[in-house]
């Protein structure tokens, strides 16, 4: 007996190559998916007028906003001899209050820019600088009280030097030990680095936002297309009892529009399991 994993979840899509979640958040939902994730540092960047009219025109259409993703931009670092904690503070206080505005409830934290380690830099004080960044950010979400987490995703190493596993990105958020702080799950990054989706099973009380790709191009999922260890891994995330948004980030193909339709029929059709 077969049943569907897609009734668990919502679909939606992250800022990506060309996506565009706050552009094209109306395109997105008419293409068969459920909600957008926008790049954070991007809404951030621009004039308040600008955002507010973006957020309203989203609000408006009933174009759900679940999560967040692109935290921070590169030039505000995280790790190594650049780090300005006031600069963080104030960038913080912006992004997470749109972030909140637009009814977001996690901000996917992979700027892999923003925390890759500079050659010469020792990895301990990298990793005391990250603990010291996530606890500034809870600090500022519960200043502004806000129903929000920073969900801290493990970013492959053809990306990144720093967390490149699940499992060190779960072994870090348990030292910061916030409740503010939570895990993202990426199947593009399972994938890349050859690591076990059984993981997962150790971070029930973290996973707050799940993303993925194709492996294969990094690519929108289609019907009829298998791609190996997606089943098992979305099998992991129900045992867990995992009931947030899903997210495809990938590359846009010749048609956003498409991309979307394509990945909603693999979302209601491709994912049965046998319970």
């Amino acid at each position: 007996m077969t049943s569907s994993l897609s009734s668990l979840w919502r679909f939606g899509v992250s800022d990506f190559s060309t996506s565009e979640p706050l552009l094209n958040g109306e395109l997105i939902k008419a293409s068969g998916l459920d909600f957008i994730e926008p790049g954070l540092a991007k809404a951030a960047a621009m004039p308040e007028g600008e955002f507010l009219k973006a957020a309203g025109r989203l609000s408006d259409a009933g174009v759900p906003v679940l999560s967040a993703n692109w935290f921070l931009p590169p030039t505000l670092k995280v790790v190594g001899p650049e780090v300005d904690e006031v600069k963080s503070r104030e960038f913080l206080k912006l992004a997470l209050g749109r972030a909140a505005h637009l009814g977001a409830k996690a901000v996917v934290f992979g700027s892999p820019g923003s925390r890759s380690i500079p050659v010469g830099w020792a990895e301990l004080e990298a990793r005391e600088q990250m603990i010291r960044f996530c606890r500034l950010a809870a600090e500022v979400i519960q200043e502004g009280e806000w129903d929000l987490r920073i969900a801290v995703e493990h970013v492959n190493h053809t990306e990144t030097n720093f967390l490149n596993t699940f499992a060190e990105a779960l072994a870090i958020t348990r030292e910061i030990d916030r409740p503010e702080i939570g895990l993202a799950a990426d199947f593009y990054h399972f994938a890349m680095e050859g690591e076990a989706t059984e993981v997962v099973r150790e971070a029930a009380d973290l996973i707050c936002a799940v993303q993925l790709a194709d492996p294969k191009g990094r690519a929108f999922p289609k019907s009829g297309q298998e791609i190996p260890g997606l089943i098992p891994f979305f099998e992991q995330l129900a045992g867990i009892g995992y009931r947030g948004g899903i997210s495809v980030e990938a590359k846009v193909g010749a048609s956003l529009a498409d991309d979307c339709a394509a990945a909603a029929r693999f979302f209601e059709k491709d994912l049965t399991h046998t319970p």
